[in-house]
């Protein structure tokens, strides 16, 4: 693995106080620790040799390593002989990107081991050193799971936020938008609901995995941080009942605007349906009249041109009197 790969490395103790480590400390194996300390190790998962180092170095097996260090894998968390991995998801808050591109943040902890890996920067990463820097990081590997996993939520809560605004402006916007400019406001609903539909498919899995986390880990360092992990599952899970809450809301706009716009072109086509009655019977007599042929009445006559036109209008003035008796109009 090249030293392009290596993040950051810290031995934190259980002060919250972390020493940074380099590439050759870390490069042919893991240093020691003492009972009270663990080492993390935060790498990109993208660069050359990752994977070769988590095999040879670390002593993972190919699956493991393959599941760290690919595309594609989905929130999951897999428990081993010797330790457990876990993938989780956070919003995209990097410059000219979208926030629903959600980042993968892998983790593998053995013992007091903590490895990492992601793809692109994260917050919540940025948020742990910032803590190490201030001499309060997290005291244990479960305290640093459940932290960056909280920091990640964290975000998350705060996009899920700034969409039920954006649904809250749509919903005023819709009670004052004319019925013909409803187009502009479709498509912010569809934009809203693109966005809504993405970070739902990625945090329903790890709503998932972040129960199977609780449920099925056998040791915690201390009680509270079982506490911890199961109010972030419930977190999450309020989070997935949000979007599918925010996501109906703007389901219902979307049809409401929808129904203006079909009453409109119902109310449209009424009209020209009426207009073309009202011109049928007069179409037809002035067609009938401008046939060339002999024997048109009144084609000599100087008072022929008043005379139809008179009928005409006699005419439109019955249809309008019986459109009215039928209540078409």
């Amino acid at each position: 693995m090249s030293a392009s790969a290596l993040i950051n490395a810290f031995k934190i103790d259980n002060n919250g106080t972390g020493v940074p480590l380099d590439w050759q400390n870390i490069s042919n194996g893991i240093p020691g620790t003492a009972e009270h300390e663990f080492i993390w190790i935060h790498l990109d998962w993208m660069a050359d040799g990752v994977q070769d180092w988590l095999i040879n170095v670390v002593g993972l097996d190919q699956t493991i390593a393959d599941a760290l260090s690919t595309r594609g894998t989905r929130p999951s968390v897999f428990f081993y002989d010797h330790g457990y991995s876990m993938n989780l998801r956070g919003v995209n808050l990097n410059a000219e990107n979208d926030p629903a591109d959600m980042i993968s943040a892998r983790f593998w902890i053995s013992g007091n081991l903590v490895i990492t890996l992601r793809n692109q920067p994260l917050k919540a990463f940025d948020d742990i050193r910032n803590a190490i820097a201030q001499n309060n990081a997290p005291r244990n590997t479960d305290d640093f799971i459940l932290t960056a996993a909280e920091r990640l939520i964290f975000r998350v809560d705060n996009v899920v936020r700034g969409l039920e605004e954006d649904v809250d402006t749509i919903e005023d916007e819709q009670e004052k938008v004319p019925e013909n400019r409803t187009l502009p406001l479709r498509r912010r609903c569809s934009d809203v609901r693109n966005q809504l539909l993405r970070l739902r498919r990625h945090l329903a899995p790890q709503r998932d995995a972040l129960s199977q986390y609780v449920e099925h880990k056998t040791s915690w360092a201390d009680k509270r941080y079982k506490r911890r992990a199961r109010s972030l599952t419930d977190k999450t899970v309020r989070l997935v009942e949000e979007f599918d809450s925010l996501r109906e809301r703007i389901q219902i706009v979307n049809e409401n605007m929808m129904a203006l716009e079909t009453e409109r072109m119902n109310r449209t086509m009424y009209w020209l349906t009426v207009i073309a009655g009202l011109f049928l019977p007069i179409s037809f007599v002035t067609g009938l009249l401008g046939i060339n042929v002999g024997g048109i009445p009144a084609a000599e006559s100087p008072f022929g041109f008043v005379s139809v036109s008179l009928i005409l209008s006699a005419i439109v003035a019955f249809e309008i009197w019986l459109f009215k008796k039928m209540r078409l109009i």
